[in-house]
């Protein structure tokens, strides 16, 4: 069975219609003004976010930091 571009992009189309129907009163689009709240970039003991990590973070010991 060949599929024309024609047939995909009708699928295509009807796919899209379904995903957005279906998310329409799940996902709310945020105000600008309630974004994120800013993180310091220093941690509590005044190193940088970046510096920390890595004092934490063993490479020999494998696996990825934990944060």
């Amino acid at each position: 069975m060949a599929t024309t571009p024609e047939r995909t992009h009708k699928r295509h189309v009807r796919e899209n219609a379904t995903i957005d129907h279906l998310v329409e009163g799940v996902s709310k689009p945020t105000a600008p003004d309630e974004k994120h709240p800013e993180h310091s970039p220093t941690t509590s003991t005044g190193l940088p976010v970046e510096d920390q990590v890595r004092k934490e973070w063993d490479p020999r010991k494998g696996g990825l930091p934990t944060f």
